[in-house]
């Protein structure tokens, strides 16, 4: 008697019985004839039954060793990695890259346990979203990354932003098919702050805190797990610590920047950060630096509070400066550059919280309570700065640049109201002009400063000091086409799109303002000479 193959059993179409058969032939199916024949046939949906065999017979040992092969999303609901978006040359660069500079900034993973989440590529998509999320944020924080690839085949794959942008696409395609509701796992909280950087990193501000709160959110309804002494489950467990520690630093200064909320708080129950991971020494001083910006100081910055005392800035500038001892030497140049950048950054917002809270005065007796404190902190952060190779500070991505753009906009409006006599640099000791030259040289060389930074505060500085373009743009060696207003015009090579980071006008108006001195401070400085004297 004939019998039917299982492929056109299941198709519900006749089979010619020969082996393989002809329609299995036509659609490059495996035909087999496993199946028990029944009385009655299955029932259900018809459609797409093709797709749903293909996918089952993918997932079988004959087919393992060829993933490249499968569409992305078919019909059938089921996520199936997109051909040639994640080689094994890509996964290896951006690994090794990972762990080699930027895990002393992020000592959030472990090497081991992350070559076997690459080695369940094929059979979880949580691992498989866990390393193309690490790939996607290694390429858009560095703008792209050489892969170990003959010259014929990096014309036909390219490890750019926009290859970065397409790794962020097939994450979240693939995040669809995991239940974001489940009991939060390592790899799941993990993974959403990798969405959180990659956002931010391509200048999507709302979608990345939407990803750093879900992230938040995971790691505050992770349950407890019983004591366990295992040295794996020690070792586990200190990278959860460490994991909590990076969140906690990210969505303050996030808040800083975006005047949010935070809802991670330093409690007698905070696990403490373990120094067991490479890494940790200088995420330590990064949560000293970030440790006393809390619910206090974020009320006062997002005005829902105006209850503050002088003496209490005083002591947070303080402990921003003690949070990094002078003998700290055991620090590389990628942890430098971090520390030192978000030290002075925070000490301008300090400075600028007691500008508004109307604190500054020329006869206070500590310095960070003057209207020239930002002079000071431009020149710690020149000094600190000026021997650390760019790539130490291209590794932090976009966000490090940002920083330095805002303690720039608080030296021009600082250097607006002071003589223009005192721009100038002595024979012993550089001048408010020599930072903010060196400023804008760090913001021009810096990844995304040419582009998203330097035409903002070219404009800034046309508004408020528009004799210091030409010189500005002279030192810097931009060719012709900047107006006198600090604004780019066609042909300049600092022409760039304001929707090209994700900006609209809204936004563009508040990265214009940001950071500057409001107008009634500016108002009340003028009225009050006490505080434009020495």
């Amino acid at each position: 008697m004939k019998k039917a193959c299982d492929a056109c059993r299941r198709r519900k179409i006749k089979c010619d019985g020969k082996h393989p058969c002809t329609h299995c032939k036509l659609v490059a199916l495996s035909c087999t004839y496993l199946a028990i024949p029944q009385r009655k046939g299955r029932k259900g949906e018809k459609a797409n039954v093709i797709s749903a065999l293909r996918a089952a017979q993918a997932r079988d040992a004959s087919y393992s060793a060829q993933p490249d092969v499968l569409i992305n999303l078919e019909r059938t609901g089921e996520f199936i990695p997109k051909a040639g978006l994640l080689p094994s040359e890509m996964i290896d660069a951006c690994t090794e890259f990972f762990f080699t500079r930027l895990l002393s900034t992020l000592p959030i993973l472990d090497r081991q346990k992350f070559e076997e989440n690459i080695s369940r590529m094929n059979d979880s998509i949580q691992s498989y979203c866990l390393v193309a999320s690490l790939c996607a944020f290694v390429i858009i924080q560095t703008g792209g990354i050489k892969l170990p690839l003959p010259v014929a085949d990096v014309s036909q794959l390219k490890a750019d932003l926009s290859h970065g942008r397409a790794l962020l696409d097939e994450v979240l395609a693939a995040r669809r098919q995991l239940d974001i509701l489940a009991e939060p796992t390592f790899e799941s909280v993990t993974m959403s702050f990798f969405l959180y950087c990659c956002h931010v990193g391509l200048g999507s501000q709302r979608q990345g805190w939407f990803f750093l709160r879900e992230a938040t959110t995971l790691y505050s309804t992770r349950p407890l797990k019983p004591d366990d002494k295992s040295e794996e489950a020690i070792y586990v467990e200190s990278l959860w610590q460490n994991l909590y520690w990076v969140l906690l630093v990210s969505e303050r200064s996030h808040a800083i920047r975006r005047y949010r909320p935070i809802t991670l708080q330093i409690t007698p129950d905070t696990p403490e950060l373990k120094e067991n991971i490479s890494g940790t020494t200088g995420l330590k001083y990064l949560v000293e630096l970030f440790r006393p910006f809390d619910d206090t100081f974020m009320a006062l910055w997002n005005k829902a509070d105006a209850l503050c005392l002088p003496p209490s800035l005083v002591g947070l500038e303080q402990k921003v400066l003690a949070a990094i001892p002078a003998s700290a030497t055991d620090l590389s140049d990628d942890q430098v550059a971090n520390l030192r950048v978000s030290q002075q950054w925070l000490r301008t917002m300090s400075w600028r919280l007691a500008t508004s809270l109307g604190f500054l005065s020329s006869s206070s007796v500590n310095d960070c309570m003057t209207f020239r404190y930002p002079l000071q902190i431009s020149k710690d952060l020149t000094v600190s700065t000026f021997k650390i190779p760019q790539q130490s500070m291209e590794v932090h991505g976009i966000g490090l640049t940002e920083k330095v753009y805002d303690v720039a906009c608080t030296l021009t409006d600082v250097i607006s109201c002071i003589p223009s006599i005192e721009l100038n640099s002595s024979s012993f000791e550089l001048g408010p002009g020599d930072y903010l030259n060196y400023f804008f040289s760090l913001i021009y060389r810096l990844r995304g400063g040419k582009t998203r930074f330097l035409p903002l505060l070219l404009k800034i500085v046309g508004q408020t000091l528009p004799a210091l373009i030409t010189p500005i743009t002279q030192h810097l060696q931009i060719p012709a086409g900047i107006s006198e207003s600090g604004t780019s015009v066609a042909g300049s090579s600092l022409d760039y799109d304001e929707t090209m980071f994700g900006f609209h006008d809204t936004e563009m108006s508040l990265w214009l303002e940001k950071g500057r001195i409001s107008t009634d401070v500016r108002d009340r400085v003028e009225r009050r000479p006490d505080m434009q004297t020495t």
